[in-house]
């Protein structure tokens, strides 16, 4: 377990990687912390805290110098930010200037730590420092790779809480994470085995967010290192939703240290989102960018709607940044959180548009990544696109029929599918849900004309198609993190028509908001945290909320 510990740490930069990561470790040593990490450096000291130092159980002030990499001739005494000068800006400045009366009045630490080791060259420069500074009241120390690894296993992952069948799952993890088609079973089945147990300790609720949180970065850092971050973004899906399932069964949600650790797993699935896209942005912009990673025409039109509801729930985690920064006055953050959820869109829309297989469903599940994608289309105000690619489903429903008698597949099959495309079976045209939800959207858009013209096609070349809407029930609400929660759960409306009248399918569709809206009473909506239920969705390939979308509908109409 070390092993893995240790390559894990020698991954994390300096700033708000390693420095958090001793942080946690801090508490789980239960010192405790005097100041956090945080932008700039206090005078040389990057975090501070009080604890009993276990080398000979005194308590001490902590004074800790965070740097990256190994200590070499360069980071030694390089330049002013080199260890060196920031020793003796600690040594000099901050010790009397930053610790109060009774701080002072204690034996203080200062403890360089670096995810490296001393280079041998440099060993002879740090023991003559050590021995030169040392005095009564203040001593030195260095955490390289191995030391914090081995604290790491001793003060975070003791108590049987990283056992060994854990660490077996993990190694297999990463052991398969390099072949492309690696389902991540055995991590799901890890982060599902550490959030098993519920327990009302404090302590013990801490440690298993926290070695979840630990283990999704390990899976991120070695995707990083592959050059691969998908891996880590479903990975990241699977943790947060797990979490939320653990604190709303265990009754943690009023607990302000339980939100404080979900939101911490939260940013961190938010990072590797905004990293992910970032590295394939430029993807986005090219004519045709997947068909070069699919092997044929049918793949590539799978891996683009796969890459559709990525793009979407990446964009919506900056909408959820947006309304809680906007919700708590930090009107300037909340700002940049927008911006951020604007360039992904648009990124979004430039995607839709150089791969024209987005214009054609393969499954009529694909519904899940069109509310997806039109949730942060009209979130971010890119109603022509939204309208534009509405047209474009609609006619593609045409022309495949007319020229292949194709509709998108009401119930996944992927060997059908093969069939179908290779002319071997008939395709059967039975439901769909994803008419509604464009019939929808064109009325929430206010584009009466789309919606007639959805009618029409619907009505000229699919008389007898079912259009159905999926609707949760109340006791659902325990199962949407765990599973696929729309497969045979749930009450579906069926035969639905598109009436002539546009303003009466308005007014039905708020109507039914009140009458089977069940989720506006889901916790993830009462405690205004909708990323979730996009995030289950996206990745159990389940049904999305209508209250996701109809609630635009609802603002419409109250307006008027």
């Amino acid at each position: 377990m070390r092993f893995l510990l240790s390559e894990y740490i020698k991954l994390l930069k300096e700033d708000k990687e390693l420095d958090t990561l001793l942080t946690d470790l801090l508490v789980g040593m239960k010192f405790t912390t005097i100041s956090r990490p945080m932008r700039g450096r206090q005078f040389g000291v990057d975090i501070s805290a009080v604890g009993i130092d276990s080398d000979d159980g005194i308590k001490k002030v902590f004074l800790f110098a965070v740097k990256q990499g190994n200590l070499t001739r360069t980071t030694w005494d390089g330049d002013v930010n080199a260890i060196r000068s920031t020793l003796n800006q600690i040594k000099d400045t901050y010790i009397t200037t930053s610790l109060t009366t009774r701080l002072k009045k204690l034996p203080i630490k200062i403890i360089v730590c670096t995810n490296g080791v001393i280079n041998q060259n440099v060993l002879i420069d740090w023991t003559q420092y050590v021995d030169l500074n040392t005095t009564d009241k203040v001593e030195y120390d260095f955490w390289g790779t191995g030391e914090i690894s081995a604290m790491l296993d001793d003060y975070l992952v003791k108590e049987k809480l990283f056992p060994q069948e854990y660490q077996s799952l993990l190694r297999k993890s990463l052991v398969f994470l390099e072949l492309p088609d690696y389902n991540l079973q055995h991590f799901y089945v890890l982060i599902g085995q550490i959030l098993e147990k519920q327990s009302k300790q404090k302590r013990q609720i801490l440690k298993k967010l926290r070695l979840v949180r630990l283990c999704l970065n390990i899976i991120y850092k070695w995707s990083q290192d592959n050059e691969n971050l998908k891996p880590s973004i479903f990975a990241s899906e699977r943790s947060l939703i797990l979490v939320w399932q653990f604190i709303q069964q265990g009754g943690h949600m009023e607990k302000t240290f339980v939100r404080q650790e979900f939101y911490k797993i939260h940013l961190l699935r938010r990072i590797i989102g905004v990293n992910y896209f970032n590295k394939a942005a430029m993807h986005y912009r090219t004519e045709h960018s997947l068909y070069k990673y699919s092997r044929n025409s049918l793949e590539y039109s799978l891996n683009v709607w796969e890459e559709i509801g990525i793009i979407a729930t990446i964009g919506l985690s900056e909408i959820q940044e947006y309304r809680i920064h906007y919700r708590e006055d930090r009107k300037e953050e909340a700002q940049k959180y927008y911006n951020s959820a604007l360039s992904i869109s648009n990124a979004l829309c430039l995607f839709i548009e150089n791969n024209p297989p987005s214009k054609y469903p393969e499954y009529d599940s694909h519904s899940v990544e069109i509310a997806l994608a039109l949730n942060l289309l009209y979130f971010t105000r890119n109603f022509d696109p939204a309208k534009k690619w509405i047209t474009s489903i609609t006619m593609g429903f045409d022309d495949r029929y007319r020229i292949e008698k194709f509709f998108p597949l009401f119930r996944k099959n992927y060997d059908k599918l093969v069939d179908i495309h290779n002319g071997d079976e008939d395709c059967e045209i039975e439901s769909s849900m994803i008419v509604p939800i464009l019939a929808e959207y064109a009325l929430i858009l206010n584009q009466e004309d789309l919606y007639q013209f959805i009618r029409k096609i619907i009505n000229d070349l699919f008389a007898d198609l079912n259009l159905q809407i999926w609707f949760p029930l109340e006791e659902m609400e325990d199962k949407i993190c765990v599973q696929d929660y729309s497969h045979e759960e749930g009450t579906l409306k069926h035969s639905l028509t598109l009436y002539e009248d546009a303003e009466e399918y308005k007014k039905e569709m708020v109507s039914e908001m009140e009458l089977f809206g069940l989720e506006k009473d889901f916790k993830i909506f009462k405690h205004s945290f909708d990323i979730v239920a996009h995030v289950a969705s996206r990745h159990y390939k389940s049904q999305p909320f209508p209250l996701t979308w109809r609630v635009f509908m609802k603002q419409e109409v109250s307006t008027k």
